[in-house]
């Protein structure tokens, strides 16, 4: 125990050395600990499709739900639509002798789901779904029949900082300001057909499911732009986001109008469309070893990712591993101004394990529970020339090596993936093994025994 203390407390003062130069410890004797400092280790690249990943599982809660379309000459086309059940938030409404004024859907906006052009405009289309969700798991490619009535529509150019100022009926028609947030019209024959439902529909949630299904959100934008909604609130019956009808009622002594909201239920669900025809990385995927010494890539949603081998780890089986990081660069996606296109916020790590399931590697578990994350395993990117858009990015893998050699079966690759990449648009190319100057390594400290 004593002599693991002491390499583990050497290690930050030896990554200064050179590659390969070992060093020892205390007075000479032939029982001295021998430390080497490597980055010779030989890496291998390539990029592979990306699997269907959950928007939706009972027991996890997912904030961030993606709206849009982004499309260029690397990546290709991706599309996320967005679909949602009303609940009562609270009590059940009373519509009789109810006279409509209007109808809106209110959601929230979640900033870091923001993704390309900052400019462009979002055409938004609602409509109802024709079958209900169901399920505790929903996967990113599950689609449900969509009636084709547009019941609610709005044209709009995001700004996800800036609050907005409304007219407040609860307060006698005052301007007030609220938080950031998207408000799309509804079409006054849905607005109606909600004040002429029968009580039965309104007798409790799932009456109310089997009368409205749920609601569809797509949007088609001007240009290549991700929008991110915050539905961390659906559970908040005084949360942001509703569905809320404005009224009178023929039986009020004054036109005051009244509110009822309806909230959302916990199962909201995201379906992805990745499209690569004529894109850059189709010829990636096409032939795994098209010019992988160059570039790597993997995106959020459920778009491409990156595997990495290392063929020459076997060299580290009979050492002990003091720690190992993978350190890459990348490249901000070349795009014009106006863009958010920085790479992947936060980068996790997964690999085969024995039973073939892709998991987490064991530093990405330790980093979630209990956290924080990036403390465990790093994966954030840093900006080390803005002039070129060029980040730094480590990502710790010294478990995961003891993981591997301490159980048969356990894949030495690993797969680049985005952190919670359902909620994720953001996307990162690579230098590959072949770049003179920004290469990926594998730092290795490690002890002859």
């Amino acid at each position: 125990m004593y002599r693991l203390l002491l390499i583990f407390t050497l290690v930050l003062t030896l990554l200064g050395y050179s590659c390969n130069d070992p060093i020892t410890i205390g007075i000479p004797t032939e029982d001295d600990l021998e430390i080497i400092y490597s980055d010779t280790f030989s890496l291998n690249t390539k990029t592979i499709q990306g699997e269907t990943t959950s928007t939706y599982d009972l027991g996890v809660n997912y904030t961030t739900f993606l709206l849009g379309s982004l499309d260029n000459s690397i990546f290709g086309k991706s599309t996320s639509d967005i679909y949602v059940e009303i609940d009562f938030a609270g009590s059940l409404p009373d519509f009789s002798d109810a006279v409509l004024d209007s109808t809106v859907l209110i959601l929230e906006y979640a900033e870091n789901g923001f993704y390309g052009d900052t400019l462009a405009t979002f055409d938004i289309e609602i409509r109802r779904m024709l079958e209900r969700m169901d399920g505790d798991t929903i996967l990113s490619d599950q689609t449900w029949s969509i009636d084709p009535t547009v019941i609610g529509s709005r044209s709009i150019v995001p700004s996800r900082f800036d609050s907005i100022t409304i007219a407040s009926h609860e307060a006698g028609g005052e301007l007030i300001k609220v938080g950031p947030q998207l408000r799309v019209p509804m079409t006054n024959e849905f607005g109606q057909e909600l004040l002429d439902a029968e009580s039965t529909n309104y007798a409790n949630s799932d009456a109310l499911i089997e009368f409205i299904n749920g609601l569809n959100i797509s949007a088609t934008t001007s240009s290549s732009s991700m929008m991110g909604l915050d539905f961390s609130d659906i559970t908040n019956f005084s949360g942001t986001n509703k569905l809320r009808i404005y009224y009178t009622t023929s039986a009020a002594t004054s036109d005051t109008t009244k509110v009822f909201d309806f909230s959302f239920r916990s199962r909201t669900a995201s379906t992805f469309v990745h499209d690569i025809q004529g894109a850059d990385i189709e010829n990636y995927l096409a032939d795994e070893n098209f010019n992988n010494d160059d570039l790597l890539f993997f995106q959020g949603m459920s778009g491409v990712e990156g595997q990495i081998d290392f063929p020459s780890i076997e060299e580290l089986r009979d050492k002990i591993i003091n720690k190992a990081e993978l350190i890459y660069y990348s490249l901000s996606d070349p795009n014009e101004t106006n863009m958010i296109n920085s790479p992947v916020d936060i980068s996790t790590l997964t690999y085969i394990d024995v039973d073939g399931e892709r998991t987490l590697t064991s530093d990405a578990s330790f980093g979630i529970n209990p956290g924080p994350y990036s403390s465990v395993l790093g994966g954030i990117p840093e900006l080390i020339d803005e002039t070129n858009g060029i980040y730094r990015t480590s990502v710790n893998l010294t478990n995961h090596f003891h993981t591997v050699f301490s159980q048969e079966g356990v894949s030495e690759s690993v797969i680049l993936t985005p952190l919670q990449r359902s909620e994720r648009s953001s996307r990162t190319i690579i230098f590959g093994s072949g770049s003179t100057q920004y290469k990926p390594v594998l730092e290795v400290t490690y002890t002859n025994i």
